[in-house]
């Protein structure tokens, strides 16, 4: 990956590695390129105390980064893609990262067989999860620097869901902290818990069900699930939270995000 830049008048004056700190570049990664890349400066090599002028362009040249996740030749829905950043659609039964449980099939072993395939040299980096049970839109930076954007505020990501739920809902807006017994899946409501917010507001009843949308501020494992059991609404089928045999709707619908490359908002809806 390159980052290029033409040096302002404002910016003139500022030594290369102020300049890259006020472009967002971390120093974590400022310091992989300096030992792994190069910095350039009108196409010659400068070090970070290079003093920067006026007009001058500059060009950040990241190194390859490493990658050791196994690449699989499995069809995986690619809904948007640029240089830096890709939105996928993932399908239900399929975990996003390898485990012990599910060693392989994952969403990361199907994006690096795509990496490969399209010559991309880089490894895996999600900006959100979804549950293997739950499907839909989701987010991933091609480079660790790009990773690093939304990880500073994960709310730059706002993310919209539909699930199934038990009951006629209305709507409303669900802050309760969710915290997580040690060793156990289940999650719960308790004050010793992550600060965790979802809105809510029903757009279909069907009698004993209902069609929620669902909106988060917060990004916490199993938190629709979680909140829409707190109410006692939990969603229809799902055995961990509610009554059923394991099997509900849950999908993410729609994302959003400012993108940090092209400095404008990249809105997805399924």
């Amino acid at each position: 990956m390159r980052k290029e830049y033409i040096v302002s008048k404002q910016e003139s004056g500022m030594r290369i590695d102020e300049f890259a700190y006020y472009k967002g570049i971390s120093k974590k990664a400022l310091k992989s390129i300096k030992m792994k890349g190069d910095i350039l400066v009108d196409f010659q090599h400068q070090t970070v105390r290079y003093v920067l002028k006026e007009k001058e362009k500059i060009v950040f040249c990241y190194p390859l980064e490493e990658n050791h996740i196994e690449a699989q030749d499995i069809d995986i829905k690619i809904v948007y893609e640029d240089d830096y950043l890709m939105v996928v659609d993932k399908p239900k039964k399929m975990a996003c990262v390898p485990t012990r449980t599910y060693p392989k099939d994952t969403l990361v072993n199907a994006v690096m067989g795509y990496y490969q395939k399209k010559h991309i040299t880089s490894t895996v980096h999600l900006v959100n999860r979804l549950d293997k049970d739950t499907s839909g839109l989701l987010l991933i930076a091609k480079y660790r620097d790009i990773h690093h954007y939304f990880s500073k505020d994960i709310k730059q990501v706002q993310r919209v869901y539909h699930a199934h739920v038990l009951g006629n809902v209305g709507a409303g807006t669900i802050d309760l902290p969710i915290y997580k017994i040690d060793k156990q899946m289940k999650r719960i409501i308790d004050e010793r818990g992550k600060p965790s917010i979802t809105h809510y507001r029903q757009l279909e009843n069907y009698g004993h069900y209902s069609l929620v949308e669902c909106r988060l501020e917060t990004g916490r494992t199993h938190q629709i699930r979680v909140h829409m059991a707190a109410i006692s609404h939990p969603l229809v089928g799902d055995s961990l939270y509610g009554e059923g045999e394991g099997e509900f709707y849950l999908d993410s619908v729609e994302i959003s995000f400012h993108h940090p490359i092209y400095n404008k908002i990249i809105h997805i809806k399924k």
